[in-house]
């Protein structure tokens, strides 16, 4: 167990709450409550209906273009705002309680940068294995690294792939069990798999875990999962079974030492799948939206979906767009994990001691103290010294 098991006090919400202490961006009150609330609330929305509960008993037996039918089908009848890939309510919140004044935090990420941007893959089959180095050696192209989240009970995993992502620098995760849908079925079928994942975690050298289809019990996971972080949740995503989201674009605690990363780009399969989107619009649209509320930027793709010659180009265009902005601190999910502990570990001396934050460095850059404030429906946090120039 990674995280340690802690009540989380105010906001409960009977068996719907979160039994762990939870933290995020900023420990003012107002501003821990507007998260606390919306975290709350995604636990609540994290549950299945009866249909898909039966869709995934069913699952094994229905032919993947069947199942991309029935997923087209139900997205194109929801009635969405044009926007609805933007956390709009939940910022709005957040810039409410902050007001127009701000609050002194810590910047969210190392030396300044206006905004982390990370790059996850979920692997769903062998023919996805078989892909991942078409993606990798895109990323390699434009000097990125990225996580590849293995399903560790579905298709044979080489040991000799395993090697080949660490040392070319890549990380490697751990995407549930075989990816089902029925990992949280019940607390008896999680506890019967999670040793299995565990095991699988210490094979692949993995610290980072992620439920197959965004299924989500961070209560389950921190207690009886041995990672350092789950990447389960999203800011925002009303397609997915377990619709809702947690409104955050930041990392935030989930117990003493264990990081929840939500993926804050939409997903490729919804866009390009489901939707039927031909581009990367919505891709820059969210990347602008969490570039100016610097936040961070975590995409979420497969190379089972990103197939064909068409979006291996989308994405290399979208990576090279990327890497020509130098605001950014472009970093895999362990490292940002592992800067997010330190940050909050920061968080209890920049409350003591203001005026030698500065001087605070970690392995990947300096802390800085920053004003968080609001600005209409959005948030603004900048470097003190940069306010003032």
């Amino acid at each position: 167990m990674k995280g340690s098991r802690l009540l989380a006090g105010q906001n409960q919400l009977d068996n719907n709450s979160l039994q762990i202490e939870a933290s995020f961006l900023s420990r003012e009150p107002h501003v821990h409550e507007v998260f606390q609330q919306a975290l709350v609330d995604d636990i609540a929305n994290a549950k299945l209906s009866w249909k898909f509960k039966l869709y995934y008993r069913l699952r094994w037996m229905i032919p993947v273009f069947v199942r991309q039918l029935l997923q087209r089908s139900r997205n194109s009848g929801f009635e969405v705002p044009a926007d609805w890939f933007l956390p709009n309510v939940a910022i709005k919140r957040l810039a409410n309680a902050a007001s127009e004044e701000g609050i002194e935090i810590l910047h969210p990420w190392p030396d300044g940068k206006q905004f982390a941007f990370v790059l996850t893959h979920d692997v769903e089959t062998k023919i996805g294995v078989s892909l991942i180095d078409k993606m990798a050696k895109i990323e390699e192209k434009h000097g990125f690294r990225s996580s590849w989240n293995l399903i560790p009970k579905k298709y044979k995993i080489q040991q000799s792939l395993l090697e080949d992502l660490h040392a070319r620098g890549f990380e490697v995760g751990v995407h549930g069990y075989n990816h089902d849908g029925r990992l949280f079925e019940s607390k008896k079928k999680f506890l019967g798999r999670s040793n299995f994942i565990n095991d699988s975690a210490e094979r692949f050298r993995a610290t980072g875990f992620r439920a197959p289809m965004v299924h989500r019990d961070l209560d389950l996971i921190v207690e009886h999962l041995d990672f350092n972080y789950d990447a389960s949740c999203f800011d925002v995503d009303p397609f997915q079974a377990m619709a809702g989201g947690v409104g955050s674009i930041w990392p935030f605690m989930i117990g003493s030492d264990f990081v929840e990363l939500p993926y804050t780009m939409p997903q490729d399969h919804t866009l390009f799948v489901s939707l039927g989107h031909t581009d990367t619009s919505i891709w820059e649209q969210k990347f602008a939206f969490l570039k100016r509320n610097c936040g961070m930027v975590l995409l979420l793709t497969h190379p089972d979906y990103m197939d064909t010659q068409s979006k291996l180009d989308m994405y290399d265009r979208f990576l090279g767009k990327i890497r020509d902005d130098d605001h950014g601190w472009a970093a895999l999910p362990c490292d940002v994990a592992k800067w997010w502990v330190e940050r909050e570990r920061a968080v209890t001396r920049f409350k003591a001691d203001k005026e030698t934050m500065a001087e605070q460095v970690s392995e990947f850059g300096k802390f800085a103290i920053s004003s968080f404030r609001g600005e209409g429906a959005e948030v603004r946090i900048q470097p003190i010294d940069s306010t003032r120039q």
